[in-house]
């Protein structure tokens, strides 16, 4: 090839990628301007199941909450979602706990923003009231992402540090399709910034009281999936939520989940649901060839 060939080749190249990204900012602008606000920038895990079930804490019946013991076995069961929260430690580390504090579910006292990696490293997770499982401890999210890949997918609740930080433990594990992340409302604009493929799950606001709103909040909000209360949405909610192309996986965690629970909830019409009994949803789901 001679060299004007090659320079030729070259301009057209860069002509080429430039008309790319010109198009590609177009469709970005048409998303944002469109009718109801920004279009949905993720695609959700697939999931093997028509009916989602979601352990809450990982399966934190039979082990202790947001512990890998907890993870492994929810995986075990063909659970669907492990719900994990994290935390950052006082020198930028991020930990599985659901408290502010390590009071409650550790040996050890005090903020998990003002103890260090290793301090919280030395504690042992126990339950007081379950002191027949074994003590464990308290996992980094590094560690809980290893335990789940290709195993179970990841309802991941942020608490508290920097998105990006942990948006980039995620890249770096290679779980970015296995994550749905959850956090306020206000932080939507936020993580589509910093991880515009991650799928996000909000709370509607309790302002929200038709299904007309709910429709309204979606397209404003542009978020994958709906969480909250069970009992905030009406079937005809439900239904309006999921014509938009939105998912509603509610928490339905009770002390009561048992079969006639189960029927009264899923009734509502929900494609999802977040448990303290996912074995037992996922029995209930069976017998009810939902699954």
């Amino acid at each position: 090839m001679q060299r004007n060939e090659v320079i030729e080749w070259l301009c057209r190249i860069r002509q080429l990628a430039h008309t790319f990204r010109m198009k590609a900012l177009l469709l970005l602008l048409l998303g944002c301007a469109s009718v109801g606000g920004p279009i949905r920038a993720a695609d959700l895990p697939r999931s093997a199941h028509s009916f989602v079930v979601i352990a809450h804490r990982g399966d934190r019946l039979s082990a202790h909450e947001n512990t890998l013991t907890a993870l492994r076995q929810a995986a075990d069961a063909g659970i669907d979602y492990v719900e994990i929260d994290v935390r950052r430690t006082a020198d930028g580390h991020y930990v599985l706990m659901h408290d502010s504090t390590v009071d409650r579910m550790t040996d050890g006292r005090g903020k998990v923003s003002e103890l260090s990696l290793e301090q919280i490293r030395a504690l042992k997770v126990r339950d007081t009231k379950r002191v027949q499982i074994a003590t464990d401890r308290v996992p980094t999210l590094e560690e809980a992402l290893a335990a789940i890949k290709g195993r179970v997918h990841v309802y991941l609740d942020f608490k508290a540090g920097d998105r990006a930080a942990v948006t980039k433990i995620i890249r770096d594990a290679g779980v970015s399709r296995q994550i749905l992340v959850y956090d306020e409302v206000d932080s939507v604009v936020e993580w589509r910034r910093v991880a515009p493929g991650l799928p996000l799950i909000v709370s509607p606001p309790e302002s929200v009281k038709t299904a007309a709103e709910l429709v309204k909040f979606i397209k404003e909000s542009g978020v994958e999936v709906l969480d909250g209360s069970w009992e905030f949405y009406t079937r005809e909610m439900v239904v309006a939520a999921q014509a938009t192309g939105a998912k509603v996986w509610p928490d339905i965690q009770d002390g009561r989940e048992d079969a006639a629970y189960f029927s009264r909830v899923i009734a509502r019409g929900f494609s999802g649901a977040q448990s303290d009994h996912p074995r037992e949803l996922i029995g209930w789901l069976q017998q009810q060839n939902r699954r």
